[in-house]
């Protein structure tokens, strides 16, 4: 029997004790803090509805750390798209303004 489908309190201790680890690995995978507690709770959140997926004879820590890996690459390649897009904004009105 899985425990961690029946319950939600074990799926919260073990995703707790590796609570430091995947904030070590949000902080560089996005350059630093700012995004990281929304990595992880991105993280915990798929994590929590694909639980009923995941195959236990793989390692719990290891599966979360892809998981948050993906998240975090979605909120980096998100920030990096708003960013490129004002970018443009800023550089097609200086250059209306010049005229």
């Amino acid at each position: 029997m899985n425990t961690e489908r029946e319950n939600p309190a074990v799926f919260a201790s073990r995703f707790s004790r590796c609570h430091r680890l995947l904030h070590f690995i949000a902080c560089r995978v996005l350059g630093g803090p700012e995004h990281a507690k929304d990595a992880i709770e991105n993280c915990r959140l798929t994590a929590s509805r694909n639980l009923p997926r995941f195959e236990y004879e793989g390692a719990f820590r290891s599966w979360l750390v892809r998981v948050l890996i993906d998240e975090a690459l979605a909120i980096r390649l998100g920030t990096e798209k708003r960013t490129s897009i004002l970018s443009e904004r800023e550089i097609t009105f200086s250059s209306e303004t010049a005229l």
